[in-house]
């Protein structure tokens, strides 16, 4: 009786509860599919495998052996070397009989790893140490244990057959050379691996046959096998990924007939852009130009405008809002909090003021959010049902029941990583029944601030229609970037003298904490401690203002009109101040455990000084409550390299990886077993590309030729509509 792939890991012989609990526990493994889905990560050479009577001193050489012992010894400092060394020494015996020796260098662990009884490949070049042959600092690679039938005769004649011996990503319990054993069995009582990509499209592509593939990725007899099975397993995820998001794309165009609400030449959005005190940039122009053809489309808008902080994003926004007001429509610019929500609504009131705002014919504009008060709402609700409202803000609260449209026409989505695509389609199925096409379904622009390199934004966002603005307006000044670790603490009093000169030069400070108050569990700054210290000792002098999501809506509106009237000079917060806030007097952020935030959120916060011209400073200060990780330095390190926010987002990429970066449920790109995005841009775009043809001559995936590929698509994420679960942040 053949293996199938949906089998329980426990179908394979030799695995039986416990094991598999550990598989499922600690890799995610359940079934024999996600077995052979968890790839090597890297490969060991073993070249030829020697015994020792065909080694000449001097000559790289892969020996194989069982361990014996260990030893460790230390060596006083000598000479240069200012430090003792740990030398550990292991004792090897080949299936002949014959010993050899290999030597470690402060790397004591290696006796707990490679305990007596283990079947190793060791590969290095040969010495000599006291007439006995020796490998200093060999490649090393665990094959099994003695205890569990392997000796050193069958262990070569497994790498007999094979050159590159897989290294997998393995956990305490389930060694790398268990998995290999594992996917051994596995891969010898499979049938075939049924293809599913057109004979057409691998010629065209030049991809690998899929069976080949699988079993290459795994076994692969040279390195050229194994690139080869990559590019064609690489392939297949990007492609059925992209299939996925195109044929979601053309289901709801399907389903839906967009609005017209196509610019004209005479109305409110173009006297908006005439009156401005200064010229858009060439980004927003051309932002503007292509949203505008969507606009005026037969099916609805969906487009991703991704620019970095301060790039002008409202702007656009608030132009193609006002487009729908020209039609006779509504607008609506949903964000995912109160305080972002009040600094947007402070913002169009601003930039309407040219064409009136709430006065006899001008643009009528409100806030709507959980704290809007309950005659407010009513009002509120009534009005936008009257249609006498042209363009409301809110947060959560526009989904909520009872909120209702005369004619929306556009939606605004801002920071739309916090908003699952269901709570999108709630806000555009807002339009009272009024006798309309209830199938018009009105134009949808989603933002973010959040710089997502193009590789990750075509595959995450892969149905959506990409504007990037890469122009940053003129005046804005690169924010000057400093790192301070503990081992520099005098520089921390130089920099509270700084500060204290920019206030009594006029301008601000922010001081953003990782928690509100001190945590039993992680050590780090606590908002409500910094603030008291901050106020009463460090700047006696000045008003201390204190910001976080526990205080009261109206508590943190308070402060933060205390902060934008210059009455504090100072405000410490949490991250509730991450997005929107835009106070043009603020001319540093001081950062305290940046190594508790992510390199998004860093740039985010750094983007909240700098917005009024001139030079704006941002400090960063890690190591002072916990040890910094080699990861944590490497963000920190590229912050304070860089403005560049999406250098700092191929950077975030490069460090964490895309499943990290997003997560599953989020993004889909946790689905990616072997996909890189970073490096594999270059088939992210091929396959969306041949993604978008074939769904465009085929939608439904049913002619003969794409049966399979929708079968593939189907088993990997579901009907179309699972894709609605890809971006639910």
């Amino acid at each position: 009786m053949s293996l199938h792939l949906d089998d329980p890991v426990t179908a394979l012989p030799g695995v039986g509860p416990k094991l598999a609990g550990r598989l499922a526990e600690g890799l995610n493994i359940h079934t024999v599919r996600d077995l052979i889905e968890h790839y090597p990560r890297r490969y060991h050479d073993a070249g030829e495998v020697l015994d020792l009577s065909e080694v000449d001193e001097g000559d790289p050489a892969t020996l194989i052996g069982e361990v014996l012992d260990w030893s460790t010894r230390r060596v006083p400092p000598k000479g240069k070397r200012r430090r003792a060394l740990d030398v550990t020494t292991g004792r090897v015996r080949q299936a002949s009989g014959a010993v050899f020796t290999v030597t470690f260098f402060n790397q004591w662990w290696r006796s707990s790893r490679l305990p007596a009884g283990t079947v190793a490949a060791f590969s290095g070049e040969v010495g000599s140490f006291k007439g006995a042959l020796q490998l200093k600092s060999p490649d090393v690679q665990p094959l099994g244990r003695v205890a569990g039938g392997l000796d050193p005769d069958a262990a070569a004649e497994r790498l007999a057959h094979q050159r590159l011996l897989a290294v997998y990503p393995a956990i305490d319990g389930v060694p790398s050379f268990k998995l290999n054993e594992l996917v051994e069995v596995a891969l010898e009582q499979l049938p075939p691996f049924k293809e599913w990509l057109p004979q057409a499209l691998r010629d065209e592509h030049g991809l690998m046959d899929l069976d080949p593939a699988v079993r290459g990725i795994h076994q692969p007899p040279d390195p050229g096998v194994a690139q080869a099975a990559r590019d064609r397993l690489v392939f297949d995820e990007l492609f059925a990924l992209q299939l996925g998001l195109q044929r979601r794309r053309a289901r709801l165009e399907a389903e839906t007939v967009g609005l017209d609400n196509e610019p004209v030449e005479v109305g409110r959005a173009a006297t908006f852009v005439e009156r401005l005190p200064f010229e858009p940039t060439g980004a927003q122009t051309r932002a503007m130009a292509g949203i505008g053809d969507d606009l005026g489309s037969p099916s609805p808008m969906h487009r991703l405008l991704q620019g970095d902080v301060g790039s002008g994003k409202t702007l656009v926004a608030v132009w193609a809002m006002l487009c729908a007001v020209d039609n006779g429509r509504q607008a609506a610019l949903m964000v995912p909090t109160e305080v972002l929500a009040e600094q947007h609504h402070r913002t169009l009131t601003e930039l309407l003021a040219p064409l009136g705002v709430n006065v006899l014919d001008g643009v009528r504009v409100e806030l709507l959010t959980s704290s809007t008060t309950r005659t407010a709402r009513r009002r509120i609700l009534g009005e936008l049902l009257e249609g006498r409202v042209d363009l409301i803000v809110g947060t959560h609260a526009l989904l909520e029941e009872g909120v209702r449209f005369a004619d929306l026409g556009v939606v605004v989505i801002d920071e739309q990583h916090r908003f699952g695509v269901s709570q999108r389609v709630r806000l555009t199925d807002k339009t009272a029944d009024t006798g309309m096409d209830r199938s018009a379904t009105p134009d949808v622009l989603v933002m973010t601030a959040t710089p997502i390199p193009r590789s990750l934004a075509l595959t995450l966002y892969g149905d959506l229609d990409v504007t990037v603005l890469d122009e940053l307006p003129p005046g804005r000044e690169p924010i000057n970037t400093q790192l301070i670790t503990r081992q520099q603490a005098d520089r921390r009093e130089k920099l509270y003298r700084f500060l204290r000169a920019q206030a009594q030069a006029g301008h601000r400070a922010y001081v953003v904490c990782p928690f509100v108050e001190e945590s039993e569990t992680l050590p780090g700054t606590a908002a409500v401690d910094e603030h008291q210290r901050l106020a009463s000792t460090v700047f006696p002098d000045l008003d201390v203002a204190l910001v976080h999501g526990r205080l009261t809506p109206s508590e943190k509106e308070e402060a933060m009109r205390a902060f934008r009237a210059g009455d504090s000079q100072v405000l410490v917060s949490t991250t509730v101040i991450e997005v929107g806030v835009d106070v043009p007097e603020a001319t540093v952020m001081v950062i305290e455990d940046a190594e508790r935030f992510g390199i998004s959120q860093l740039h985010q916060l750094r983007g909240r000084v700098g917005r009024g011209g001139g030079r704006s400073f941002c400090v960063l200060f890690a190591g002072w409550s916990a040890q910094i990780t080699d990861d944590g330095l490497q963000r920190l390190e590229a912050v304070a390299r860089t403005t560049d926010g999406f250098e700092l987002a191929e950077a975030d990429l490069a460090i964490r990886g895309e499943g990290q970066l997003f997560g599953q449920a989020q993004s889909g790109a946790a689905d990616l077993k072997l996909a890189k995005l970073n490096q594999d841009v270059e088939v992210v775009e091929r396959t969306r590309d041949l993604a978008r043809s074939v769904v465009a001559d085929d939608p439904d995936l049913k002619a003969p030729e794409h049966v399979d590929l929708r079968t593939e698509v189907i088993r990997r994420y579901g009907d179309v509509d699972a894709f609605a679960a890809l971006r639910t942040g």
